[in-house]
């Protein structure tokens, strides 16, 4: 059995897609981005849409990405990056491991609109990931998460058993029966 990996991604924003394809380019090479805005034609407050890594940020924030062209109104982007120590062993893919399995277990647990894969079943491991906050200035931390829907830790602890997503106050318990 894999061991429990511990898992800090540090994001930071919020961004337009232009000012974040040139921020990507700057300043990350891997990477994952958080969008959340509207959808055509769709009423209410703005929503967490989609989640996706990259092991070439900047290349990937780009007008013509599939996801990120249906977020039409009020779109913004935070970019994320590993903050935490590598996993040992060796790599069997091109996208690091951390940033995949973070995607992963948000995607899983939080359903984003726009994200239509690795929802059928959770991460293959425990894991935890603590999503930190911060402004553009990548010094500042932010006292208040950008959307009510990010949270600040999921913790899964691993195929069979069950799961937590820690939002603010507010923690919604998985058990294994709806995992």
């Amino acid at each position: 059995m894999q061991k429990h990996v511990a898992i800090i991604i540090d994001w930071y924003g919020p961004y337009t897609l232009t000012d974040a394809k040139k921020v990507a380019k700057e300043s990350f090479g891997a990477g994952g981005y958080v969008a959340l805005g509207k959808q055509k034609n769709k009423r209410g407050p703005s929503l967490f849409q989609y989640i996706g890594i990259s092991s070439k940020l900047a290349q990937r924030l780009t007008e013509d990405h599939a996801k990120l062209r249906l977020i039409t109104r009020n779109r913004i982007l935070w970019l994320g990056e590993v903050a935490s120590t590598g996993i040992p062993g060796p790599k069997n893919k091109k996208t690091d491991i951390q940033l995949d399995l973070a995607e992963w277990a948000h995607i899983f647990f939080l359903k984003p609109k726009l994200n239509n894969k690795k929802l059928g079943y959770p991460p293959g491991r425990g894991l935890t990931v603590i999503n930190r906050w911060w402004q553009k200035d990548f010094e500042t931390a932010r006292t208040r998460r950008p959307h009510n829907n990010l949270p600040d830790m999921i913790d899964y602890f691993g195929p069979g058993y069950g799961a937590k997503i820690v939002c603010g106050n507010k923690v919604n318990r998985w058990s294994p029966s709806d995992i």
